[in-house]
């Protein structure tokens, strides 16, 4: 990949976080674009390739699209929209679309980048790009990097065409020279495990938050709270998954009213981008109202929905679910400095939420150490939520400060794409305040 007019060049293909951020995938990727425009050197070509919505879907957000296409043309880099055979609404879809995105994506870099690259990253977030490697020239594939946010084994087990979807991708990848990317440890864990994917062929590219995320805050929406939640409220917030946990949460918060424990109103954010309630919303609706409990569900996506952790209201942020890749969720209530953080210990959740120091924890699929930790929770002192708030900033500005983690990421697979950067600076190391 030499000659005259060549220029080094990173290739970024995703599925959420470009035109919309329904997932905790979307602000992961939204992450990860913003810490790799701050470190990019200024000769080297970005190509971002988001599988395009039009402004029709249910999916799309203008204001969002608009923050990420700005983003991007300021740090100098270009656009593709990929097809996935949906026109444009749906950003995921089954086998057929990730096959689809694939094959797009694997001719607009065959077609627009590597004609004009020296040298070659690409990073290819998640199900719908397993399928990549394949679509590309052989000399292109070892630059290829999966990074995993999920799988099927974890997410729908019963699938056996998305099973061996990852399966087969993923192995692909591995096989001609590239690499697989883990958000977390468990996730390397389950990689290697459920997946086989080799020792050698495995890296890290941990989830975090960015130096703009710890800046940018924006007022709670109150739009969003019933009337009873202004006394009060805890809150529970996911895609309207069973593995999300939320028949557990349900289960727990019948028991804890059983047992005559005073629970703050319940905002169940158990959400999805459609104009109606699925199924599964229907049955939690339905629980909700046969139980009497006092809660409130939310079924469609809000932006505003996260700005509620700021809420001075908020006595208790709860993850209940059975799997997790990682979990952003506890480490955006770090961020805004919400306490005390309630998890499961399933998967990714056990890295960010220890018991007793930044949170309380619950056994995944056990309803009543779910109802344990949250009466923990609610009886918390002061002086308690003050330190855990304090741990759990810590932890976000340490351990998963994005901006090193991408910098490190590069040095590794791209060293010839980062910028000239001297050491951190104490200034540099305050834009992640840790307490």
């Amino acid at each position: 990949m030499t000659g005259p007019g060549r220029r080094p060049a990173i290739a970024v293909a995703l599925h959420d976080g470009f035109c919309s951020f329904g997932t905790g995938a979307g602000s992961a990727n939204r992450a990860f674009l913003t810490a790799l425009t701050q470190v990019i050197a200024p000769g080297v070509r970005l190509a971002v390739l988001p599988v395009g919505l039009v402004p029709g879907s249910t999916e799309y957000n203008r204001a969002w699209h608009a923050e990420m296409r700005a983003l991007i043309d300021t740090a100098g880099g270009e656009v593709f929209p990929v097809d996935n055979g949906t026109a444009g609404h749906a950003r995921f879809g089954g086998v057929a679309a990730f096959q689809r995105a694939s094959t797009s994506a694997g001719r607009i870099i065959s077609g627009e980048v590597l004609p004009r690259a020296s040298q070659l990253l690409i990073v290819a977030f998640d199900t719908p790009f397993y399928g990549l490697s394949r679509q590309l020239p052989p000399p292109a594939r070892p630059a290829v990097v999966a990074v995993v946010r999920s799988t099927a084994a974890l997410q729908a087990p019963g699938d056996s065409s998305r099973l061996s979807w990852d399966h087969d991708g993923l192995h692909a990848t591995a096989a001609t020279g590239g690499r697989i990317a883990a958000i977390s440890a468990h996730m390397r864990r389950h990689l290697a495990r459920d997946y086989q994917i080799p020792g050698s062929a495995l890296i890290d590219l941990p989830d975090g938050v960015t130096a703009s995320e710890w800046q940018h805050t924006t007022p709670p929406d109150v739009s969003l709270l019933p009337p009873r939640a202004h006394a009060g409220f805890i809150l529970v917030m996911g895609r309207a998954q069973p593995y999300k946990g939320f028949d557990d949460l349900l289960d727990a918060l019948a028991l804890l009213r059983a047992r005559q424990v005073t629970v703050p109103h319940a905002v169940i954010a158990a959400v999805t981008e459609d104009t109606g309630p699925s199924a599964y919303q229907r049955h939690l609706a339905q629980r909700i109202s046969a139980g009497h409990l006092d809660a409130t569900l939310i079924t469609r996506f809000a932006p505003g929905l996260r700005t509620l952790l700021l809420h001075p209201a908020l006595a208790a942020v709860v993850v209940p679910s059975r799997a997790e890749p990682f979990g952003r969720i506890p480490l955006e209530a770090f961020v805004a400095g919400a306490a005390p953080v309630v998890a499961t210990t399933a998967g990714g959740l056990a890295e960010l939420v220890t018991d007793g120091t930044t949170g309380y924890s619950a056994s995944p699929g056990d309803p009543p150490s779910l109802a344990a930790a949250i009466h923990r929770a609610l009886a918390a002192d002061t002086a308690t939520r003050s330190r855990l708030r304090a741990a759990g900033r810590h932890l976000a500005a340490t351990r998963f400060n994005h901006d090193r983690t991408v910098t490190e990421f590069l040095s590794a697979r791209a060293p010839w794409a980062l910028r000239e950067r001297q050491a951190p600076t104490s200034r540099d190391q305050s834009t992640y305040p840790a307490g």
